[in-house]
């Protein structure tokens, strides 16, 4: 007796498998470490059966969502075939019908199905009622979920293809509230920008910042240590601060004392605050 074991690469080794179980008889384990899924093929030569640890399924279907999990986890399967062991459980299954299983064509689509789907049309009397309920809360399909159901991935594919529904991928920003998705946007898009600014962000604020260090000089000598808003605004509208002998400007974030602050510290003595332009 022959033991082969390792990992399948591909549909088309299962294949292989199949005719050398159909020669020689045996038992062909496989094993899905991601899902902790088995799945045992065995023959005696004339007949095929088939075992497995996948619940809720019948056998050949089961086989299919192996393969389904496989493909979008592209996680190789574990292998291990026994040949001319002795076959002696399972349900019994024609080769024709493990073929199908593995040269579905729809089972090589499963990785276009969107993480998560929202149904958009429906006919509400030729699909299972899950697929009713979901499109009238208007609540969102997880891929997972599909199994739960006793359906598989292939099976929605084909209700898309014969027109019993039509989906489109769910983002979950549609679900948040509308005003709390414009901020979220329009946050979104300050960073965008923050980060692509050929001269950066504190590059421009620098063009501010001698404005901002004759203010704190002037307020210094004026009232000595204090902690106050300076009168100058830098890019974006950012504040400038004297704290101390220090004029500080927070950044975006506003807050004193992270990582994005631009700190000068004031000259003891030898200087004099001078200004460019007449502030009112």
């Amino acid at each position: 007796m022959q033991r082969i074991k390792g990992r399948l690469s591909s549909i088309e080794d299962l294949i292989i498998f199949l005719d050398r179980l159909k020669e020689t008889g045996g038992r062909l384990e496989l094993y899905l470490p991601y899902y902790n899924n088995e799945v045992i093929i065995c023959s005696d030569g004339l007949n095929f059966y088939i075992d497995t640890n996948i619940s809720g399924f019948p056998e050949k279907k089961a086989l299919k969502v192996f393969i389904e999990k496989w493909l979008l986890n592209e996680v190789s399967p574990e292998f291990e075939f026994f040949e001319e062991e002795n076959c002696s459980s399972g349900a019994p299954v024609f080769e024709d019908e493990i073929l199908q299983v593995l040269k579905d064509p729809f089972i090589e689509m499963v990785r276009e199905l969107p993480p998560y789907f929202e149904i958009t049309r429906i006919n509400v009397k030729k699909v299972p009622s899950f697929l009713v309920a979901h499109w009238t809360a208007r609540r969102p399909v997880r891929r997972e979920e599909v199994y739960r159901y006793g359906l598989t991935l292939s099976d929605i594919l084909r209700y898309i293809e014969g027109g019993l529904i039509s989906i489109k991928p769910f983002a979950a920003m549609e679900s948040f509230p509308y005003r709390l998705r414009l901020f979220i946007q329009a946050l979104a898009l300050l960073v965008v920008v923050y980060f692509s600014l050929p001269l950066g962000y504190f590059k421009f604020n620098e063009l501010k910042l001698l404005e901002a260090f004759n203010w704190g000089l002037k307020e210094r000598i004026i009232k000595g240590d204090v902690r106050e808003e300076l009168p100058v605004k830098g890019c974006l509208r950012t504040r400038f601060y004297l704290i101390g002998n220090r004029v500080v400007n927070p950044g975006i974030d506003g807050i004193v004392g992270t990582g994005d602050d631009v700190t000068v510290i004031l000259p003891l003595k030898g200087y004099k605050p001078t200004f460019a332009l007449p502030v009112k």
